[in-house]
């Protein structure tokens, strides 16, 4: 045992909380250095005078200052929900907001390829199930067909390809 891991457990040692096998280790540890007995028993002394310290007794107008100056919560009621929320959507940047987001969901519906037909699938729940297996795989080829189409996918076939000729002329 070394002096840090002893002054860890030194307040749990002073209040009895230890198990016996640890307690016999730092007891242990306590016969052989004078450093860790030294601070145990200046421990002890605080934890004594600290006994010793009267608390004084508290005047008889502190609790009615404490509750006069403790702040008030204030309750929000149903209509001072429903004004606030109204004063956010009745603002022109709530209007223009809304306005953003249908018009960028609109773009990325068409930039995905979801059209006004698939949207009406979502009215009919028996039909969503069958639709949304035919537009995944529409999506998914859409993707695929994006993706080789690419000029970097371009630029990497060719190279592969060349080198596959070159290896060609060589063999």
């Amino acid at each position: 045992m070394n002096c840090a891991y002893f002054e860890d457990r030194l307040s749990d040692y002073l209040e009895h909380a230890l198990g016996d096998d640890e307690r016999l280790i730092v007891e242990t540890h306590l016969k052989s250095c004078t450093a860790c007995g030294e601070l145990l028993e200046g421990v002890r002394g605080v934890i004594a005078m600290s006994r010793s310290v009267q608390v004084p007794e508290a005047p008889p107008w502190l609790a009615s200052k404490i509750v006069a100056n403790t702040p008030r919560v204030v309750r929000i009621t149903w209509s001072d929900w429903a004004r606030a929320a109204w004063r956010a959507v009745s603002e022109p940047r709530f209007a223009t907001a809304v306005l953003t987001t249908v018009l960028m969901l609109g773009w990325f519906g068409n930039a995905s390829g979801i059209s006004l037909q698939d949207l009406a699938l979502i009215r009919r729940p028996a039909v969503v199930y069958e639709g949304v297996e035919g537009w995944a795989q529409r999506m998914y080829g859409n993707a695929v067909r994006r993706y080789y189409s690419s000029p970097l996918v371009n630029a990497i076939q060719c190279q592969i390809n060349s080198g596959l000729e070159r290896l060609r002329e060589n063999t």
